[in-house]
């Protein structure tokens, strides 16, 4: 952009005009900002409507259509959504910010086919959860294969998915398995993303763009989630908050050093959700429980803030 700032002060007017040279200085020197943030928002807002509206699309049209041919429809479209990103990957290109979710479309419209399938054809039978399993393991070769954390993304929530309602690991732990809950799995997750992304720190992991942050950030939900679930069990419940207190300093400690505000707000944020709930279950007043938990958010506030303050500090 041609900035004429300087012919526009080098420009001689009297006391009269001095008002209007500086407005025109202002409206020359419009700073340039990224819509960036705002665009990746649409894009996402629309690749969610678009799966939205398939589904409603197989609910409306399942009896006309048949199921064969309306699976074929998604089968096809995500196969297009697919070739778009091949045809980057052959001209040895990046791809753009559009095809990035065009390509996060064709991995949702896959994962809906593929679920759509199991649900009419049974193709699994009682093992119906090993259908997740699958696309995990397609989602992850499509992310590593396009380098693309959006679809890795898709293949954790896959994994964390089949986690959740898998009951058979093998004849060694069918008898304990089906007494861990939410929390223990959870925490399986969490673990499993955390070695995905040391995976990430070694050289010959190659350079994946944003994938040890994807690993990282699932690794810290699924944690204190895990953790919140513990604590909501009365047999279980200073297990949880004991967990809930180390992730916190440890997720603490890792936003601070890799200057990170997001693993900042889950630290302080998750650690006060488990506060107050611990709070309200040991203070059985109800007055003096809000009172206490009123006081602890505004103290998180606080805590917050000064990390922040912190980051800012350490980066000037």
């Amino acid at each position: 952009m041609q900035d004429l700032s300087e012919e526009v002060r080098a420009v001689a007017v009297d006391e009269a005009l001095t008002a209007a040279r500086s407005q025109a200085l202002r409206l020359e020197q419009l700073a340039i900002f990224s819509v960036r943030r705002e665009l990746l928002v649409a894009l996402y807002v629309a690749v969610a409507t678009l799966i939205g509206g398939v589904g409603l699309l197989i609910k409306a049209n399942l009896d006309r259509i048949g199921p064969v041919a309306l699976l074929t429809g998604i089968f096809v479209a995500s196969a297009l959504c697919y070739a778009i990103a091949l045809r980057a990957s052959a001209a040895r290109r990046e791809r753009s910010l559009g095809e990035e979710y065009v390509l996060l479309l064709g991995a949702l419209l896959f994962s809906t086919a593929v679920g759509y399938t199991e649900v009419q054809f049974h193709v699994f039978g009682a093992s119906w959860s090993r259908h997740l399993l699958l696309l995990f393991v397609w989602h992850l070769g499509a992310a590593y294969y396009f380098r693309s954390w959006l679809v890795l993304s898709v293949a954790l929530t896959a994994f964390a998915v089949w986690i959740g309602v898998e009951v058979r690991f093998g004849t060694v732990v069918d008898p304990l398995y089906p007494r861990f809950g939410a929390g223990p799995r959870s925490l399986l997750c969490a673990l499993v993303f955390y070695l995905g992304s040391r995976y990430h720190l070694t050289e010959h992991a190659g350079p994946a763009s944003g994938f040890r942050d994807a690993y990282l950030q699932f690794a810290a939900n699924f944690g204190f989630w895990g953790a919140l679930a513990l604590g909501g069990d009365a047999s279980t419940r200073w297990i949880g908050a004991l967990i809930l207190l180390g992730l916190a300093a440890t997720v603490g400690r890792f936003g601070l050093r890799e200057r990170r505000q997001s693993f900042l707000l889950y630290a302080v944020g998750y650690s006060t959700i488990g506060l107050v709930w611990l709070e309200a279950l040991l203070v059985r007043d109800l007055l003096r429980a809000s009172a206490l938990g009123l006081f602890t958010v505004v103290g998180a506030v606080v805590v917050l803030l000064n990390l922040r303050a912190r980051l800012k500090e350490s980066g000037a």
